[in-house]
């Protein structure tokens, strides 16, 4: 293959990538948490994981072997991108509201309270 062909396969497997992982984030992890979190924590952790798959694709491309130095940096960095997400969305998760409501569907008035001593 030329560098070419490479460089565009590796752009669709990118654009691949970001739509497989924010269709399985919000499956695994709840969409009521990705509801909630900072869109730089969406944005951020899924451009980098889509990234560091195409690093590892290549890695495994320019190389003979399989297992090299370079493409186990990039399953490091992988496994640890996904773990980050992992934290984020439990951190998320903790923080999404249930849907559990407190209320019990009674209205309650409050009377001022007055002292016998007030009383004419």
């Amino acid at each position: 293959m030329t560098q070419r062909t490479l460089r565009f396969g590796y752009v669709c497997e990118f654009l691949i990538a970001l739509i497989a992982i924010f269709a399985a984030w919000s499956e695994i992890g709840g969409q009521p948490a990705l509801d909630i979190m900072h869109w730089a924590w969406k944005l951020g952790l899924s451009l980098a994981l889509a990234a560091s798959i195409v690093g590892y694709t290549a890695a495994l491309v320019a190389e003979e072997p399989i297992f090299t130095l370079r493409s186990a940096r990039w399953m490091s960095a992988i496994v640890i991108i996904i773990i980050g997400i992992g934290v984020v969305t439990y951190y998320y998760g903790l923080q999404a509201d249930t849907g559990e409501s407190d209320e019990t569907g009674t209205v309650s008035f409050l009377t001022p309270l007055q002292s016998p001593s007030l009383r004419t």
